[in-house]
């Protein structure tokens, strides 16, 4: 049985993928939240507060802020409150990195 070099990337492109989202996926009490960058500034802020968290920091672009909050829903609210995409905070390192400059 020959096994195809498409079948063994594509395999291999799915792990990938697969590790990268348990990777991104929020956990613990810090998130990064990403909002609509055509909003106004501070419109993270005030999504963070309608979810019931507290503002920690913004990224390099007002649209990436990051929240915290003990609630274990807190993820699930962001998203109702207007989040594009709720991330583990791991991630915002890299995007704060604009703000020391």
């Amino acid at each position: 049985m020959k096994i195809s070099r498409t079948i063994i990337g594509l395999n291999f492109v799915i792990y990938l993928a697969l590790v990268l989202a348990v990777w991104a996926a929020p956990s613990g009490h810090f998130v990064l939240v990403l909002t609509d960058p055509t909003q106004k500034t501070g419109y993270g802020i005030s999504v963070i507060g309608r979810a019931g968290g507290s503002f920690v920091a913004t990224g390099r672009y007002d649209w990436m802020t990051v929240g915290y909050s003990e609630d274990r829903d807190f993820p699930t609210k962001l998203m109702r409150a207007g989040a594009l995409l709720v991330l583990n905070h791991q991630l915002a390192l890299g995007c704060l990195k604009g703000n020391e400059e």
